[in-house]
């Protein structure tokens, strides 16, 4: 601990006289204290600590006695700037360190010392006989005037020196917090940053997140637009086809069906005839040749138009046999033409212009209305008559 220098003026020399008005508070450790534990609970600091108690290091031991801090009780006579240049303190640190509003203290009053750079030192006190102490007065006041000198720069150099002290340990300490201070700050700008940063990640992640989602659901509705396009096309196709089919089932049934119709009415009109006469007609018919007559004479009964096309029994798969029973691969110059029963019945013999005398002795599927169809013998004269208008003749 640090101690004060005193000087006494005093004629009779004492050895070993020192301050009775300086004093140090202990502080006896217990089990589980620490530094900063004790720091605390008498309002010092750590770094007091170290400083009052001369420790290397932070390590303290049970019953070990620590100086808090130095008291000094107020003499008359003392003010606070005495008080400092003896310690070698600033009056600022002993109004902060006492609580005090003013530069006012009183005798007896004590006050904490809480660093110091001044050592006690046993002096000498001298002491005059009274019946001389007259003259020794005056010589003394005589003789104490270099020495008042010598003790006030004394006390000023240590007073600077304490100053410097002090400024260059507030100067350390000012740095000390503001390195503190910096560090705290540039801590805060880094998690700040990186709060920043982490926010904008999760931002990026989620609207990556939401396009990904945004875009699978876009697809999976073009796909499913996609199928349903598909299946209603492949719907109609279907509808398409079965209604095509349907149709010409239809056709074929209606053509079957005429085709019957027409075999059971030519067998039965076979049936009614002599057998002769129908050999005689058959010899008639095969004795017809391209140079027939093909003039209307005798072609006596109701005429209309119809639209006419041309067909010969010597295609490919066909029968040769008309719906009434006619044998055309038998007779390829026969004439015969296919009629729609509704406009033409079957057995009508009739006059067709530019084609001459025939009997209505044959169906066809596209035979519909006031349409014909009239045999050739070979395909060449089938595309030779090609479609034409022409008018027909009900003969009989």
């Amino acid at each position: 601990m640090k101690k004060l220098v005193a000087t006494v003026a005093t004629g009779v020399i004492v050895a070993g006289a020192s301050l009775s008005n300086v004093s140090a508070a202990e502080v006896q450790v217990q089990k589980g204290d620490s530094l900063w534990s004790i720091a605390n609970a008498y309002n010092t600091t750590v770094d007091d600590l170290f400083d009052v108690n001369d420790l290397k290091s932070s390590l303290i031991h049970p019953n070990q006695i620590l100086i808090i801090d130095e008291q000094y009780k107020v003499e008359k006579g003392d003010t606070l700037s005495g008080i400092g240049n003896k310690f070698g303190v600033r009056v600022t640190d002993l109004k902060e360190w006492n609580n005090l509003k003013s530069d006012l203290i009183t005798v007896g009053q004590t006050l904490t010392i809480k660093d110091t750079n001044a050592e006690k030192k046993d002096v000498a006190v001298a002491q005059v006989p009274d019946n001389k102490s007259a003259n020794v007065n005056e010589s003394s006041n005589e003789n104490n005037q270099p020495s008042e000198e010598v003790e006030a720069e004394a006390e000023a150099e240590a007073a600077a020196k304490a100053q410097e002290e002090a400024d260059a340990k507030a100067a350390a300490k000012a740095e000390k917090e503001a390195e503190a201070e910096a560090a705290v700050k540039a801590q805060e700008e880094a998690d700040a940053k990186a709060a920043a940063k982490a926010e904008e990640e999760a931002e990026a992640e989620a609207a990556e997140k939401a396009q990904e989602e945004a875009d699978a659901k876009a697809a999976a509705k073009a796909e499913e637009e996609a199928e349903a396009e598909a299946a209603a096309k492949a719907q109609e196709e279907a509808d398409a086809k079965a209604a095509a089919k349907a149709e010409e089932e239809a056709e074929a049934e209606a053509a079957a069906k005429a085709k019957e119709e027409a075999e059971a009415k030519a067998a039965a009109e076979a049936q009614e005839k002599p057998k002769a006469e129908s050999t005689e007609t058959q010899e008639k018919t095969q004795t017809v040749t391209k140079t027939e007559d093909n003039t209307q004479e005798n072609a006596n009964g109701e005429t209309f138009s119809v639209t006419s096309t041309a067909y010969t029994a010597g295609c490919e798969g066909c029968s040769g046999i008309t719906s009434t029973g006619l044998d055309l691969n038998a007779n390829p110059n026969k004439k015969v033409i296919a009629v729609d029963p509704s406009v033409i019945p079957l057995g009508s013999k009739v006059y067709v212009e530019g084609y001459g005398h025939a009997v209505a002795g044959d169906i066809g599927g596209a035979i519909n209305g006031n349409k014909i169809d009239v045999h050739v013998p070979t395909t060449e004269d089938a595309f030779s008559w090609g479609v034409r208008t022409v008018d027909v003749t009900v003969v009989e």
